[in-house]
């Protein structure tokens, strides 16, 4: 891939617009990243004619990897974007880093992404996954609402709202449309649904086909939301986490110990053809230090085919 450095949003705006006319899509936009300065880190892909990337679809976009490497003008702390949203004319969603607002600008560069999109004819884009603690910020009109200061954070739309999770919780949450428009407040987020698994460390980064995977403490859990406020479980996946001999252990650094139990995440999918999955540090809030997505190929489309996965990565799936 290949990465454009922006000092600005303006500059960001006019290269968009260039980049437009050259064929660029918001699926050719594979990574969107800020460093902490505010300098505008843009990765898209290395051939021209790849632009489009209408053969690249959502769910590879996911899994693609940060590089390593990339060069002395191009800083090693970056804060990620996750996906941006465009629900309608000046009422987006913004998923990604905390952080994001360490530079300041980062809710004008989400907009001229957004604006990006919308003039696209789409309305959301995703990139690839990244390592850091979650925020979500909703931008209605002039208003913006850092969400996670409420403990909202992974927020997912839906036809009529809005699904997210809540920091330190076992359940998934709607905020209806409806309700933003008869209140003009964003509090009245309702759980829809108690995940039997623990509490919710990561939400599946889209629905696909009514479905939403629920990463958990304790396993993952697969829910039917084509019938809103009801949510139905579909499948369920409990799995134990490695176990290791406190005698073993007890010399290791407690940041060592944290480092040898991973917990497994599904961050999205590629239709009913495969997962696209993840795996991180268990913490209250979610998960620490996410590895890159891999694909797993599940024809099925059916939460049992990542069992081989979780065996490969040592972690034992329990009979329900």
């Amino acid at each position: 891939m290949h990465i454009e450095s922006y000092s600005e949003h303006v500059a960001l705006l006019r290269s968009l617009g260039t980049l437009k006319q050259r064929g660029l899509s918001p699926r050719g936009v594979l990574f969107l990243a800020l460093s902490s300065q505010g300098r505008i880190y843009l990765a898209l892909p290395s051939q021209p004619e790849q632009l489009t990337s209408e053969s690249l679809r959502v769910g590879e976009k996911m899994a693609l990897r940060w590089p390593d490497a990339i060069g002395d003008n191009v800083p090693e702390r970056l804060y990620h974007f996750d996906s941006i949203h465009a629900l309608r004319d000046d009422f987006y969603i913004f998923n990604g880093d905390r952080r994001l607002k360490d530079p300041g600008n980062a809710m004008d560069v989400g907009t001229v992404i957004a604006r990006f999109i919308r003039s696209c004819g789409s309305s959301s884009v995703f990139f690839g996954c990244t390592p850091h603690q979650p925020g979500s910020w909703l931008i209605g009109g002039p208003q913006t609402v850092a969400l996670h200061d409420y403990g909202i954070v992974e927020v997912v739309p839906v036809p009529g709202g809005l699904l997210a999770r809540k920091m330190h919780d076992d359940r998934l949450y709607l905020l209806t449309f409806s309700d933003i428009a008869r209140t003009g407040h964003l509090e009245g987020w309702l759980p829809v649904f108690q995940s039997p698994l623990g509490n919710i460390l990561l939400v599946e980064r889209r629905v696909v086909d009514n479905r939403l995977t629920l990463s958990c403490e304790r396993g993952l859990v697969e829910v039917e939301v084509s019938d809103l406020p009801t949510v139905r479980e579909r499948a369920r996946l409990p799995f134990v986490l490695p176990a290791f001999d406190e005698d073993a252990i007890e010399s290791l650094d407690d940041d060592l110990v944290e480092q040898l139990t991973v917990c497994p995440a599904v961050l999205g999918r590629l239709g009913g053809e495969a997962f696209v999955l993840t795996r991180g540090v268990p913490q209250p809030w979610g998960l620490r230090d996410l590895a890159p997505a891999e694909l797993w190929t599940a024809p099925s489309g059916e939460l049992r085919e990542i069992e081989s996965w979780l065996t490969q990565i040592g972690v034992a799936a329990q009979a329900l």
